[in-house]
């Protein structure tokens, strides 16, 4: 999504960009755009040359599952995994200024559980840093795993980062949502569905760990999952993943990435400037 700025999107914008019927624009079938009138995707068409398919999106996880899911991607699946993009949502995450909520975060390792701001302000002391980042992590986002991820670490000053998985941003199972879990060259070797367990999302968890000390380097990455429940993702509002800044002595939100995967070149300003 590209709007006429390159700043990081307000909720409005990609609101506006997600369901465009909803401010009189066409809707156009196409990944990444939803109306309440749309055919299920089961598969989408990546983009064409001289009349050939160069690139197919399927859904081969879903296709096996029991209604609904087997419709593939419905209206009703982006209200469901994208409900902070539907129109007429209020945001209601914290923002800079505010205290940092704070909430139970599991060891991925079965450890005993801890909190958020318990963690932040352990890795900030143990780097003599004022500011500690919270990153909440979904690796089946493609555009996460692709390239936001490094991209966002590389602007990021050093800042320690406390990571915490949670929800699956795109399950194989119930919401791939542009068909690239399954097929492309962005595919995972690993399919995950949507955790039923905590065993399954430590499971994902330590797979996106590993994945981010390829370029993190090894053991220079601290991850905890939330809880099932998914409480500290409705808190911050985090899916498909989000990268807050706090202070680590009053735990005030320094600034924060908006709605992912949007207009990165926004949100590297933001956390090069949250972090500097």
């Amino acid at each position: 999504m590209t709007p006429d700025h390159d700043n990081d999107p307000t909720y409005k914008e990609v609101q506006d960009f997600m369901v465009p019927k909803s401010v009189g624009n066409p809707f156009l079938d196409k990944p990444g755009t939803f109306d309440a009138h749309m055919e299920a995707r089961i598969a989408d068409l990546g983009f064409s040359m001289c009349c050939v398919n160069v690139m197919m999106m399927k859904r081969y996880e879903m296709i096996k599952q029991p209604a609904p899911h087997n419709k593939g991607i419905t209206f009703d699946k982006f209200k469901e995994h994208r409900g902070y993009a539907m129109p007429g949502y209020q945001p209601k995450h914290p923002k800079p200024g505010e205290d940092a909520p704070d909430g139970t975060i599991l060891s991925i390792d079965g450890g005993a559980p801890s909190t958020l701001l318990a963690e932040a302000k352990k890795l900030a002391l143990a780097s003599g840093s004022e500011k500690v980042m919270i990153c909440f992590d979904g690796v089946t986002c493609p555009f996460f795993r692709a390239y936001a991820a490094e991209d966002l670490y590389k602007v990021s000053h050093g800042v320690p980062m406390l990571h915490v998985y949670i929800r699956e941003a795109e399950p194989c199972d119930e919401f791939d949502a542009g068909g690239m879990h399954c097929t492309t060259p962005l595919k995972m070797k690993r399919l995950i569905p949507v955790h039923k367990t905590e065993a399954d999302r430590a499971e994902a968890a330590k797979d996106t760990k590993a994945f981010l000390e390829g370029f993190m380097g090894k053991g220079k990455v601290t991850m905890f999952m939330d809880t099932m429940d998914d409480n500290l993702e409705a808190i911050y509002e985090a899916r498909p993943w989000r990268w807050y800044v706090i202070q680590a002595a009053t735990g005030k939100i320094v600034d924060g990435t908006g709605l992912a995967p949007f207009n990165m070149a926004g949100k590297l300003r933001k956390i090069k400037a949250a972090t500097a």
